[in-house]
């Protein structure tokens, strides 16, 4: 959805949205379904505020076995909206937690689908897991060793790590 930020000169503005976010994660297409609330106010000439909520649900494949789960994502975020040309910085120049919270536009125009990608991006963890007790994959055959077991993780008796299977039986 666009916003275009002329309408909301000298006012608050409230947004409910529905979007369908398209992201790739773990090198594959997915998909989060996203309801959201934003909240725009002029503070001076060219400049705005952005405040938001966003429920996200989004499938992902589980980082054990791969099997698609549904995360449940509840964010809130902040942006000012600045109307002008980006500056330049220093290679050397460090982002301040404000900087990251600053967004500028080229055009008097906010594009939700964006703001909503980047905020399921930074709430997405590195690893989702369908359940704690997953088991995984086996790393023989590939079976899901949550819904059977496989015949390949037999330790020969004859193994020095045989006692260690007793050990994990007590």
């Amino acid at each position: 959805m666009k916003i275009v930020l002329g309408d909301i000169q000298n006012q608050r503005k409230s947004f409910s949205l529905e979007e369908v976010i398209k992201f790739s994660a773990e090198g594959t297409e997915r998909k989060a379904d996203v309801r959201g609330e934003l909240e725009l106010a002029t503070h001076k000439e060219a400049a705005y505020s952005l405040t938001g909520t966003m429920v996200a649900c989004a499938t992902v494949g589980c980082s054990r076995c791969g099997i698609d789960v549904c995360f449940t994502i509840e964010q809130d975020f902040t942006y000012q909206l600045l109307l002008m040309e980006e500056p330049t910085m220093d290679a050397e120049y460090e982002c301040s937690d404000e900087d990251c919270e600053l967004m500028y536009l080229a055009e008097p125009v906010v594009e939700t689908t964006e703001i909503l990608s980047e905020q399921l991006m930074l709430a997405l963890p590195v690893r989702i897991l369908c359940d704690e007790d997953c088991n995984g994959l086996c790393d023989q055959c590939g079976t899901q060793l949550n819904s059977r077991e496989c015949g390949c993780r037999v330790v020969s008796k004859d193994s020095p790590f045989a006692i260690l299977k007793d050990l994990q039986n007590n």
